[in-house]
């Protein structure tokens, strides 16, 4: 989809977006899917405290994505901005700087008197309480406590301390062990891990006989192994070889970025990132290509030498990250600044811009991935992410998308919303801050079904443009492709033309419009999700294991589909919600 539904304005606490009526938003990190075809889901490993809880109001059974409440008038993204805008004092003590201990905090946790501490700094968030899209008991969650775990869970791509600006309060003393202690139950307590022993809140040096009590701890699981590297060279290339003992290792998560001589890899290895860096010892071209093999994951990235014939004495020099292994998660989001090649009108209020990156970067964004754009609005970080598309799906395609130079978006145009107004001003050659992907949909489900059916509401239609065109253009693929597209009007429809094509073109393919605005001209469907058009949409006389359900748009629509999949039997390896 164009921009993803779901979110709130902070993350897992204040994730950034408004209603679907302004502009959806969308979760993940940059991870491709894990080893299983049952691809893991987040907030699934018991050992991290689940943000917002399994039972909260704001999941759908255990559906990925989370309902959002409808704000008063007047309570927008925008509204916030022109409110931190406005000089009044948010931060409820004055605009003093203060410093907080952990026991102070904790006093601040009604909805009338609300702080919360993010990485050591601490924000009054009641006044932003009316504001957020997941609704009051959800942000209440992280009131009095240190909740920068929490937050990082699901979006640490928000930039918090934008949005919170005008609300900070001081920052959060450093606390000692036993302060912990409680903070990590209370922690625990509301909504995170099960509180083994809760005495240890009460307790302290001066009480236990045998001196302090250590934290609780809990058994970590071991990381992988730090994968192997080597490499070798020929008259004219150079190749460097990463031992993953990942299968799914695809050439689409390994990013490059190469300025000068400066060279780095980093290859996305289930919940893994590992680094390539290196100063290398000669020069070489802007040419790169990435082989993977399927059956052990070993990946080869192919540099092509500036001077051929020239041997190398050494591969270089190792920078600061070179042979780094760390967890996704743990590592800050990464942006470039990549560059306005083209803007063409898709419907009256759809744009698809065409982006190139930067020279000697190379991204190829996986299959149903997305990436977050950044911009500043009156001073404010607003962040929006959108699903990466093709350029047709009738058409020849541009060959830098498989190259990973350029990426296409397609993208609706909210005239009230907080960030498309500025990407409506866009032109050529205009520069726009674009992420590393992020997302969770594994590919090769699509190698293990016979049935692919999608329901796609607006521009919910944007992650299923390369389900479709990987589905059809497969030769190996004899996979039936069906798209139940729900759209207000028949104008909303995007590439209707293409996908009419497409439908005379394939066998294998076919598309249901429905429409809940319709007028006195359309002959076609109406109306809304129902579990019985869904139950009719799926087919009937096959088995559930050769099928895969897709779903996105606003969050009502995907949550109730989510839902009808479950009450139809559906499991997680049938089903996949493209949402955060």
């Amino acid at each position: 989809m164009s921009q993803k539904p779901g979110c709130c304005f902070l993350g897992c606490l204040f994730q950034l977006c408004s209603s679907k009526s302004q502009e959806k938003s969308k979760k993940g990190s940059p991870t491709p899917s894990s080893s299983s075809l049952d691809f893991k889901m987040a907030g699934k490993d018991f050992l991290q405290p689940s943000f917002p809880a399994l039972n909260s109001q704001q999941r759908l059974s255990d559906a990925k994505g989370r309902n959002k409440v409808e704000l008063k008038p007047g309570r927008s993204l925008m509204d916030w901005i022109r409110l931190g805008r406005s000089g009044e004092d948010l931060t409820g003590v004055g605009g003093k700087v203060l410093e907080v201990d952990v026991e102070e905090l904790a006093k601040h946790n009604q909805k009338n008197d609300a702080w919360i501490a993010l990485r050591g700094k601490v924000y009054n968030i009641t006044p932003y309480m009316e504001y957020h899209p997941g609704g009051e008991e959800e942000l209440m969650r992280g009131a009095g406590i240190e909740g920068t775990q929490l937050f990082d869970e699901v979006h640490k791509w928000v930039n918090y301390e934008s949005m919170l600006e005008k609300c900070f309060v001081g920052k959060l003393k450093s606390t000692t062990p036993v302060h912990r202690r409680v903070s990590l139950l209370k922690n625990l307590e509301q909504g995170g891990l099960p509180v083994v022993n809760k005495s240890l809140a009460k307790t302290n040096s001066a009480d236990s006989k045998n001196g302090p009590v250590p934290p609780p701890s809990f058994k970590v699981p071991e990381s992988p192994s730090v994968p192997k590297f080597d490499w070798f060279q020929t008259k004219t290339n150079v190749t460097l070889v990463v031992y993953t003992k990942w299968k799914l290792m695809k050439p689409e998560f390994v990013v490059i970025d190469r300025q000068g001589n400066n060279f780095l890899a980093t290859l996305y290895i289930e919940d893994f990132i590992y680094y390539l860096h290196i100063e290398l010892a000669e020069a070489i071209s802007l040419n790169f290509e990435v082989k993977v093999n399927k059956d052990t994951g070993k990946t080869d990235i192919i540099l092509t030498k500036e001077k051929p014939e020239q041997q190398w004495p050494s591969l270089g020099k190792h920078l600061e990250k070179h042979n780094r292994h760390v967890k996704v998660k743990d590592q800050a989001i990464e942006y470039r600044t990549c560059c306005v090649e083209s803007v063409s009108q898709v419907t009256h209020n759809s744009k698809l811009l065409c982006l190139a990156l930067p020279e000697g970067t190379r991204m190829c964004v996986p299959v149903g991935h997305h990436v977050h754009i950044r911009h500043k609005v009156s001073g404010m970080e607003v962040v929006r992410s959108y699903t990466a598309v093709l350029p047709t799906l009738t058409g020849e395609q541009d060959v830098r998308v498989k190259a990973g130079t350029v990426i296409y978006l397609m993208i609706k145009i909210y005239k009230n919303g907080a960030l498309t107004p500025w990407i409506d001003s866009l032109k050529k050659g205009d520069p726009v801050e674009v992420s590393t992907f992020t997302g969770d949909f594994n590919e090769d489900r699509l190698s293990v079904c016979q049935n692919l059916v999608m329901f796609a509401a607006g521009t919910g239609f944007t992650p299923m443009v390369r389900l479709i065109h990987r589905s059809l253009e497969d030769p190996k693929s004899s996979l039936n492709v069906r798209l139940v597209f729900f759209n207000k009007k028949f104008e909303d429809i995007l590439w209707y033309d293409q996908l009419q094509s497409l439908a005379e073109k394939h066998d294998r393919f076919s598309c249901d419009y429905i429409l809940s605005e319709a007028n006195s001209n359309w002959s076609g469907k109406t109306g809304r999700i129902t579990l019985d058009l869904m139950k009719a949409s799926l087919p009937q006389q096959t088995e559930k294991s050769n099928l895969l359900t897709c779903a996105c748009g606003p969050t009502p629509f995907t949550n109730l589909v989510t839902q009808f999949s479950k009450e139809l039997g559906y499991s997680e390896r049938e089903y996949h919600a493209f949402q955060g």
